[in-house]
């Protein structure tokens, strides 16, 4: 049974492919907090049929298309709009990919330390080495129906059907390594820069080795988290 956490928050930083998701996933189902997937979040939006003939729409696609990420003040206005709906049903969060840039730390942080309380929020950093990042990256599959991720392993190779939803098993386009670099440069350019923002603050950076198979990392995680209260 999960344990329910309402008031906490927890912030899961890591290079393109450190199984972010993976990681946030559980530590959801196991507090019952809500998973707060920014990629995906953005996804909906900038490729719903609805708003193509959206001009701010068509040019977040061109940069999320071309492996630099969309705008940083456009992202953090439809986050802090949703974060607000989430604080109010009275439950904590986990967060992937956010906030990606100084920018948005400079106006996510302080938003979300007025919900929550800056002793409630946590800050998570899964450490993974590039070759493994694009390794990762170029193998990696998802879920048509149900965008879940499956993790390349000897076992997950031959699937053809989700195991979640049983929905077809496809790649994206911009898992090549070339896009994975580019998406490299950009977490250290504009990422990087976030956590050392965290660190002023007086954040501790809980740093997680990403090299292992997901559930030993899983375990680093909650003994981690475990020691610094949570």
């Amino acid at each position: 049974m999960a344990k329910t956490i309402k008031n906490k928050v927890i912030l899961m930083f890591g290079p393109p492919g450190a199984g972010k998701d993976t990681q946030a996933e559980r530590l959801a189902k196991r507090f019952n907090l809500f998973h707060f997937i920014t990629s995906s979040f953005i996804q909906q939006i900038i490729f719903n049929p609805r708003l193509q003939k959206n001009p701010i729409i068509r040019k977040q696609l061109k940069l999320y298309q071309s492996g630099i990420w969309c705008g940083p003040a456009w992202v953090l206005t439809l986050v802090k709009k949703k974060v607000k709906e989430i604080s109010k049903r009275g439950r904590g969060m986990v967060f992937t990919a956010s906030p990606r840039t100084l920018f948005e730390a400079r106006g996510l942080i302080p938003f979300l330390e007025s919900l929550y309380g800056q002793e409630n929020i946590y800050v998570l950093k899964i450490v993974l080495k590039d070759k493994s990042a694009i390794f990762r990256i170029i193998h990696r599959r998802f879920c048509e129906k149900c965008k879940h991720t499956i993790v390349y392993s000897p076992i997950n190779k031959s699937l053809k059907k989700c195991p979640k939803c049983g929905g077809k098993i496809i790649s994206r386009k911009i898992d090549t390594a070339v896009i994975t670099r580019k998406r490299l440069k950009e977490y250290k350019k504009r990422t990087m820069p976030v956590l050392k923002f965290l660190k002023k603050r007086h954040y501790k950076i809980i740093e997680i080795d990403g090299e292992p198979l997901p559930d030993a990392v899983t375990k680093q995680i909650f003994e981690k988290l475990e020691k610094s209260g949570f």
